[in-house]
């Protein structure tokens, strides 16, 4: 059976429907995907529950198209088969009123029966054929119907009408035009085959004998059915999109309600991811919600807790509580720069523990700690809530005293004597007696540092120390007590006044050659008994005093004397510096004269520079040392090893030689860390061409040891002490180590 060209129409209508929801749906899951990997907007990320709301949107219009195709597909299919079995009934109703047709000449009668079929309004034309086909015997053609010609049925039709089967054949066909189609079917007459009068059988099954005496066909016009079926398959897909709508709609508000708890969460993560972390996130609602939540307040106050650890590590020292050397540098230097804007003086004290070195080699470090946090707690309570109390160091404290001037900083200072002398310190079943030593520095000049702030109430405390201990000491440079033998500041001036400051060398080696390379000069001051004196008993208290500028500046005129005299050849020498130096803008134009009038050759003039001064006070000090190497001083880096960005200094100064730290060398056979790091050092500076020269190497072992992993030169004791410049024996002691 053949479909009909409605039908067919019908079928191209849902495939292109069909063809439609397909392209539809994997365009939909592809921009799905790229929305779910990042890549459908160059936007910022929507929110989760704007990317659930559309995945709703795209599933909602995609099983819409999949419905409306098979609303319109599955109806159109129905009312086909209803056509069908219509037009089937129809064509054997008119079968039966036109069979007289070929058996009766009384045209009249046999026209009111088809005139029945006018009472279909489906029913175009009926057309009765002969036997043959070719000839028409009846025809009828309802009023006012359109009249298209003779339907002649063709060969393959007719083949297929006259195939022998149990049911009638009905055989349906296109009529040119998409509201029409016709229906046709042979008219048959059945009798009984004859068996004989005699032998009739009523139980017998002798089938009926068929004979085709013509054939019919129909047209029929279904415009009605098809217009009345898209008018209700609209209305369909338009109730099915309303409800659609609001289905999205109330998915919107299920949604945003579902996940408001989640999306609570959003403003507090936002906060936490810029750093803040006075964030409290609410843990209510769904389970997996309220574990999302706990988790998260437990993570901030993790953080929080991290954060005011390292807030304390920063500025607080872990055994007191108090203050760290660092915060306190801070705070001073903002005071300095409060006292510059607006005037007024504070005061700085610096307190000295008497005799807490005995604590600790009598009781122990735990005592010595126990001590330190007695004392502690006794400043706390003494001192003003606007005043600073830090531990600098050890057994030192300092106060920032703020708003007092000279009278009301010597109070403070004589009640915290008062203070510490009723103290008792119990340890080990006895009580001790602890005192103070507190330097008073007024901070009433904001030209000053606050380093020199800081050297000045540390000289005064010193001071208080030499004057016997437990009393307090007023900074004043121009005070000397009558009556008493003056201190290291008195005895360096005089010396300073006199150019008598002694300088010694040492001959830096070259490994491989065992020749000297340079010569490091170190001073000496004379003592009453014709000796001289090593720079570690009185250069902390020239650091003190403000003097270090001085003898920098003695001694490199000295040297470069020497430098100019015959018995110095074309000798390299290396001067140390100090910080207060290196600070001095009228330093490089100095050296300069200084060898322009001698006559020396700046390359023979090196500056040593400890690496500690590089980590603390690079910025102030990088323009005076490009100063000294613009004009051919060459720059050399001392202790190299002991900070803690040392191979980074290597990149920023530009050093022609490093001087590696001697702590390294005291293990250095026997630790595999240290020999690591003295050979990272080696390529590292021999890869930029600096020179390398390992200071205070103790033993033969660890002069070769230091010749495999690169170093190129050595200094110390071992190889050859310090010493005047006419002395030889250590360049031949060299030798002979090196080659042993």
């Amino acid at each position: 059976m053949s479909q009909s060209s409605a039908h067919r129409r019908l079928l191209a209508a849902a495939d292109r429907l069909r063809a439609v929801a397909a392209a539809t749906r994997v365009r939909v899951f592809a921009w799905v995907n790229r929305m779910v990997q990042g890549r459908a907007f160059s936007r910022p990320p929507r929110s989760l529950a704007s990317r659930i709301l559309l995945l709703q949107v795209g599933w909602a219009v995609t099983v819409y198209l999949m419905v409306t195709v098979g609303l319109w597909w599955g109806t159109a299919h129905i009312i086909e088969q209803s056509l069908q079995r219509q037009a089937a009934g129809w064509l054997a109703k008119a079968d039966e009123l036109g069979t007289p047709l070929y058996a009766s000449e009384d045209r009249s009668a046999i026209q009111m029966h088809l005139d029945y079929l006018g009472n279909v309004p489906e029913i175009l034309s009926v057309h009765y054929f002969d036997a043959s086909g070719r000839e028409l015997v009846h025809q009828y053609l309802r009023d006012g119907a359109e009249d298209t010609g003779v339907p002649w049925l063709g060969e393959e039709e007719m083949a297929r009408l006259r195939a022998n089967s149990a049911e009638k054949p009905i055989a349906f066909g296109e009529d040119g035009d998409a509201a029409t189609f016709r229906v046709s079917a042979p008219i048959w007459i059945k009798s009984m085959r004859s068996d004989g009068l005699l032998d009739f059988n009523l139980t017998a099954t002798a089938p009926e004998l068929v004979q085709t005496i013509g054939f019919i066909t129909m047209r029929l016009d279904y415009g009605r059915f098809n217009a009345d079926f898209a008018h209700n398959a609209l209305l369909a897909s338009g109730a099915i999109a309303l409800l659609l709508v609001l289905f999205m709609l109330m998915g919107r508000v299920v949604i945003r309600w579902a996940l408001r708890p989640l999306t609570s969460l959003e403003g507090p993560l936002a906060r936490l991811a810029n750093g803040e972390t006075d964030v409290e996130v609410e843990s209510g609602g769904d389970r997996e919600i309220e574990q999302i939540g706990r988790a998260l307040n437990t993570t901030i106050s993790a953080l929080r807790e991290r954060d005011e650890t390292l807030r304390r590590m920063a500025s607080q020292d872990p055994l007191t509580g108090l203050a760290n050397r660092g915060f306190f540098d801070a705070v001073l230097q903002d005071e300095l720069a409060v006292i510059a804007r607006q005037g007024g003086s504070s005061a700085l004290l610096f307190i000295d523990l008497d005799r807490f070195k005995l604590i600790n080699d009598s009781y122990g470090h735990a005592a010595g700690d126990r001590l330190l946090v007695q004392v502690a707690e006794l400043l706390r309570g003494r001192m003003r809530e606007c005043d600073l109390i830090a531990r600098f160091g050890g057994d030192e404290f300092t106060v920032l005293v703020r708003g007092v001037n000279r009278h009301g900083a010597t109070e403070i200072a004589a009640s915290l004597i008062n203070l510490m002398q009723g103290f008792q310190f119990h340890e080990a079943g006895e009580s001790l007696r602890i005192y103070f030593s507190i330097g008073v520095a007024l901070i009433d000049d904001p030209v000053r540092t606050a380093h020199e702030i800081l050297l000045r109430a540390d000289a005064a405390a010193s001071e208080a120390k030499r004057r016997g201990r437990n009393r307090f000491q007023v900074y004043d440079r121009d005070v000397v007590v009558l009556g008493e033998e003056p201190g290291w500041r008195q005895r360096l001036q005089d010396c300073l006044d006199s150019d008598c400051l002694i300088l010694n060398f040492q001959p830096v080696f070259e490994l491989a050659s065992g020749a000297v390379v340079s010569q490091e000069v170190l001073v000496r001051l004379p003592d009453r008994e014709g000796g001289t004196i090593a720079p570690g008993a009185f250069l902390a208290d020239a650091e003190r005093y403000g003097m270090m500028g001085e003898i920098d500046r003695q001694v490199i005129r000295k040297t470069v004397a020497v430098m100019a005299g015959a018995q110095s050849g074309q000798m390299v020498f290396s001067v140390n510096l100090s910080q207060q130096t290196l600070e001095d803008d009228s330093f490089a134009p100095f050296v300069r004269h200084l060898l322009e009038q001698f006559g020396v050759a700046p390359q023979r003039l090196m500056f040593e520079v400890a690496e500690q001064v590089l980590n603390r006070h690079f910025e102030r000090v990088r323009d005076q040392l490009e100063a000294l190497a613009a004009f051919g001083v060459a720059v050399v880096i001392d202790d190299f090893g002991a900070g803690f960005a040392s191979l980074g200094y290597l990149k920023r100064c530009a050093a022609s030689c490093i001087k590696i730290d001697g702590q390294m060398m005291a293990a250095l056979k026997d630790d595999r860390l240290d020999q690591i790091a003295i050979r990272a050092i080696a390529e590292t500076a021999a890869a930029r061409g600096i020179r390398t020269v390992a200071k205070f190497a103790p033993d033969q072992q660890t002069l070769a040891l230091l010749g495999k992993l690169g170093i190129e030169s050595v200094q110390g004791n071992f190889v050859a002490p310090p010493g005047s410049l006419g002395q030889s024996a250590t360049i031949v002691a060299l030798e002979r180590k090196v080659a042993h």
